[in-house]
């Protein structure tokens, strides 16, 4: 590639192909984390994490939390 990195090297038709086909994973995964949380008796999801950013906040037995962070309150 010459010193080019990746995505210097990659034609924007190859690049837009390549970001279609993320959000479409991200989609799956979204819905299937969804359908998994729906599975665990009284957990659910809810907004990502102002604190870290890093994950979506999770709500289980009165109490919103970070699995990424630990920050969280109870509601």
């Amino acid at each position: 590639m010459d010193g080019q990195t990746l995505t210097e090297s990659l034609s924007d038709q190859e690049l837009a192909e390549r970001v279609l086909k993320a959000e479409e994973r991200l989609s799956c995964l979204e819905t299937t984390l969804a359908a998994v949380a729906d599975e665990i008796d009284g957990l659910s999801m809810s907004s990502r994490c102002s604190k870290c950013e890093e994950s979506l906040l999770l709500i289980k037995d009165g109490t919103l939390y970070c699995p990424y962070c630990g920050d969280g309150h109870s509601l």
